[in-house]
């Protein structure tokens, strides 16, 4: 391994460390705070093992994902990281597995993972592994402090360097967890067992509504808003079905509770798949002041001596939602309109090839983006992903009056 290769495995695993408390992962972390308290009185060893399931989870997902990644490489197609959002059928997916657990955590129902098919621990260690599959595919498009350089390095090189690569991420994702259950009698500094733990999990219920509504907005700005109302009607009877299962149903026997999950299994897939096959959205609206991103405009932009901000950002990227309030404060757009700055928007919600080719000139490959184009300088210097409306400040008239 050269040194590259190791800074690129050490911020990768800095940023999975980091990516726990992103916004896009704080909410599911709901799943791993429960399953920690619930599994107090079973000891450390049951604790190591929920652990061990949930770093597979984790890891076979990055796995798939990288595989993914590197099929399209190699046949010339160009995708970024956090692409699995830029898939209505997975959005819509994940849309209705998050209000499911929502339901659940509110004491709508209860989810037991098949225990009549595998048993009490198999189905602990299922949903252990699931939810594991589940942090990584919503949590990875968050753009983590570290993780940026790391991933952009990683798509640019030979397949095994990028299993590594987002191996360590991750090892990163799970590595809170895991120190916290390999620390002998750690589980002791949890509170005793108590009507707490049930008043603790329906609050747990409002993080997962939060993220089922910010996925719903995700899916109408892919597909529209002729989406919103088949979307809707299909949670309400996703809602109805579980009400159905629970109070009709009522039963205890292996063939009907799996004829039951079945259905309900087919239901929801044949729902998000009747959803993604609606016509895709008209372009996102472009903020005022903004121009639409093509790489054509920006070249005539350049060619007339104008100095350009271009911003690369998703619907489904909440760091991209947070810097826009900052780009779009007053001390920043005096900046821009002193200067004369052209704003330029390119909007990666939906899978654009144009996008995508631009991003892997600039040695990018994940959102957010920014760069300044400064007329009379060769140069340009992309823009930090995170950063306070100070540090954005002092990056734009530290380059415009160089």
């Amino acid at each position: 391994m050269d040194t590259t290769l190791l800074n690129a495995l050490v911020l990768a695993f800095a940023g999975g460390v980091l990516l726990n408390f992103m916004p896009c992962v704080f909410p599911i972390l709901s799943l791993k705070i429960i399953s920690v308290v619930r599994q107090k009185s079973a000891g450390d060893n049951r604790i190591l093992q929920d652990c061990v399931f949930y770093t597979v989870g984790v890891l076979a997902t990055m796995l798939v994902l990288t595989g993914v990644l590197f099929i399209f490489r190699t046949t010339g197609n160009l995708l970024g990281w956090g692409f699995q959002l830029q898939s209505p059928l997975l959005v819509t997916l994940l849309l209705y597995v998050t209000f499911l657990l929502g339901l659940s955590f509110s004491g709508y129902y209860e989810i037991t993972f098949g225990i009549s098919i595998l048993g009490r621990a198999g189905s602990q260690n299922l949903e252990s592994f699931l939810t594991g599959v589940l942090s990584t595919l919503i949590g990875t498009p968050c753009a983590a402090p570290f993780m940026v350089s790391a991933v952009s390095f990683s798509l640019l090189q030979p397949g095994l360097h990028s299993v590594f690569i987002f191996q360590f991420m991750g090892l990163g994702m799970v590595f809170p967890y895991l120190a916290f259950s390999c620390i002998p009698g750690a589980i002791m500094l949890l509170p005793k067992p108590g009507k707490w733990m049930e008043y603790l999990k329906q609050l747990l219920a409002f993080p997962m509504y939060l993220t089922a509504a910010w996925l719903l907005h995700v899916l109408v700005s892919q597909k529209g808003i002729a989406a919103l109302f088949p979307t809707i009607c299909s949670i309400i009877a996703i809602a109805f079905l579980t009400w159905i299962i629970k109070n009709v149903v009522k039963s205890g026997s292996t063939l009907r509770d799996t004829a039951a999950l079945c259905f309900t299994i087919i239901f929801v897939v044949t729902s998000a798949m009747y959803i993604s096959k609606l016509e895709v959205a008209e372009d996102t609206p472009i903020h005022k002041g903004f121009v639409a991103f093509s790489e054509d405009s920006l070249q005539d932009l350049l060619d007339k001596g104008e100095t350009v901000f271009v911003a690369v950002g998703a619907e489904w990227c909440l760091t991209c939602k947070t810097n826009e309030l900052i780009i779009n404060s007053e001390a920043i757009q005096r900046i821009f309109h002193t200067h004369g700055i052209k704003q330029m928007k390119a909007d990666w919600t939906n899978m654009d090839s144009g996008i995508a080719q631009y991003l892997h000139s600039m040695g990018s490959s994940s959102v957010p983006f920014y760069v300044l184009y400064v007329h009379g300088k060769p140069t340009t210097e992309p823009i930090p992903q995170i950063f306070s409306e100070a540090k954005l400040t002092d990056f734009l008239l530290r380059n415009l009056t160089d």
